[in-house]
């Protein structure tokens, strides 16, 4: 009986996992969007990139571009006036997708952290317990596996794991994640780790879950969240604000013009009190120093 045959100790270095993600962005991006953008590409070796999305129907398109590369997930990065970006996570072809929009982000070029990482390589993913306990929460877990977690022995992908991204909510009472890329350092002593350490890479991203769809961008609502404003009402009630402020503004200017127009009447009126008196002096007929009158005259009548 051959003993090595039976216990046999050889790792796999098949590559059984071939999923790839998509990701693509709409037209009229940004230079800071492109490069997160590139960044997310970039830190994703199993990704298939794809620059600009037509105008139309987007649903349609993205099952395109993932039956043409053979993406089972799906990234897109939706943009609404220039600086308005949204992003679509989803499964191909039967879904679901959920809607985030990015409240804040940055990309690797604006933080200039120190970090650094081998290019390709596999990341660990990091989430908290919230993510255990709400179905919301589970489902989009699921989801940032499918499309995040870099599938192993992937052609592309380095043979090791010097990074973790960490998926952390907000607070209970907000369903806002925080997503941050850390590269993992080692100290070591000779052949023992003495002291290991988190360096955060970048980028930067602050999602906001706003809907839930069955489909790939379409069908059935699973989720939606009541309390979400949209951009739009928010801007008008920013103009409404600075409107009001200008407004009011005016309107004390005007109340200030009004009554320094009254004091300067005022005082016209104590300035000319004396010249008024004098005038009505000389109507009375009352003599003054300049009047030519014969005093002769005045004692022979009495």
């Amino acid at each position: 009986m051959d003993i090595d045959n039976i216990f046999q100790n050889q790792k796999e270095t098949k590559w059984v996992n071939k999923q790839r993600t998509l990701i693509v962005t709409s037209k009229n991006i940004s230079d800071r969007i492109r490069q997160l953008f590139m960044d997310l590409h970039e830190l994703l070796p199993h990704s298939k990139k794809e620059t600009k999305l037509e105008k139309g129907d987007t649903s349609k398109q993205i099952k395109e571009l993932c039956m043409q590369h053979s993406c089972r997930s799906f990234i897109y990065f939706e943009v609404h006036r220039k600086h308005e970006l949204y992003l679509w996570i989803g499964r191909f072809p039967n879904g679901p997708s959920i809607k985030y929009y990015i409240e804040n982000w940055h990309n690797c070029q604006d933080l200039k952290l120190t970090g650094n990482c081998m290019k390709g390589s596999r990341p660990i993913l990091s989430f908290d317990g919230s993510f255990t306990e709400d179905p919301l929460m589970i489902l989009q877990k699921e989801l940032f596996i499918h499309a995040i977690n870099v599938p192993k022995h992937h052609p592309k992908s380095a043979p090791c794991c010097d990074r973790v991204f960490s998926f952390i909510k907000e607070s209970p009472e907000n369903n806002n994640i925080w997503i941050r890329n850390y590269e993992i350092q080692y100290e070591k002593a000779g052949k023992e780790i003495v002291k290991n350490q988190l360096v955060e890479i970048g980028p930067r991203l602050v999602l906001k879950p706003i809907i839930i769809l069955e489909g790939c961008i379409q069908g059935a609502q699973l989720w939606k969240d009541a309390g979400y404003v949209t951009q739009a009402k928010v801007r008008l009630e920013k103009k409404l604000e600075i409107k009001k402020e200008k407004d009011f503004a005016s309107k004390k200017q005007q109340k200030k013009e009004k009554m320094l127009s009254k004091l300067e009447t005022q005082v016209d009126e104590i300035e000319n009190i004396f010249d008024r008196g004098d005038e009505q002096q000389n109507s009375d007929g009352f003599v003054t120093e300049d009047s030519d009158v014969n005093l002769d005259q005045f004692e022979e009548a009495q």
